[in-house]
């Protein structure tokens, strides 16, 4: 009996939500500190449409908090959320996959391939605030 293949393909990638506000005047560049809180959640989900057809779900947060350099002063607030969804081919049954999400490594296999492309959108949605956000990493 040929074994099947239980590695999920990355079928949909998108921004949920983003919302930001730069109310700093823009006279005069000033530095800021830029602090992040990410949460990331792993999950697993079955397709309504299509009958046994598993999914991984990667969900993604960021909170970004812009703050003067010299009076730690509040200065700009973003949030973002990003999801990220994975299919299983045909025939795979839960009892194949849900090992595999309780191991962190698989866990962390699916976070790395969602994290950059999240990170890339919330970068460029930072600088279009006029923040300058190239020291945030694009992996875990």
């Amino acid at each position: 009996m040929e074994a099947l293949n239980v590695r999920p393909k990355l079928v949909s990638f998108r921004a949920t939500r983003f919302h930001g506000e730069n109310p700093v005047s823009t006279q005069k560049a000033q530095p800021l500190t830029l602090e992040l809180t990410q949460t990331i959640e792993v999950g697993l989900a079955i397709e309504t449409e299509k009958e046994n057809q598993f999914q991984a779900i990667v969900k993604i947060d960021f909170v970004a908090t812009a703050k003067q350099a010299d009076s730690g002063e509040k200065a700009a607030e973003f949030t973002a959320g990003y999801e990220a969804k994975y299919e299983y081919p045909a025939g795979v049954v839960e009892e194949q996959v849900a090992p595999l999400f309780e191991q962190e490594v698989y866990q962390y296999m699916l976070v790395s391939q969602s994290f950059p492309l999240a990170m890339t959108h919330f970068r460029r949605e930072l600088q279009s605030f006029g923040v300058d956000a190239r020291m945030l990493p694009l992996g875990i």
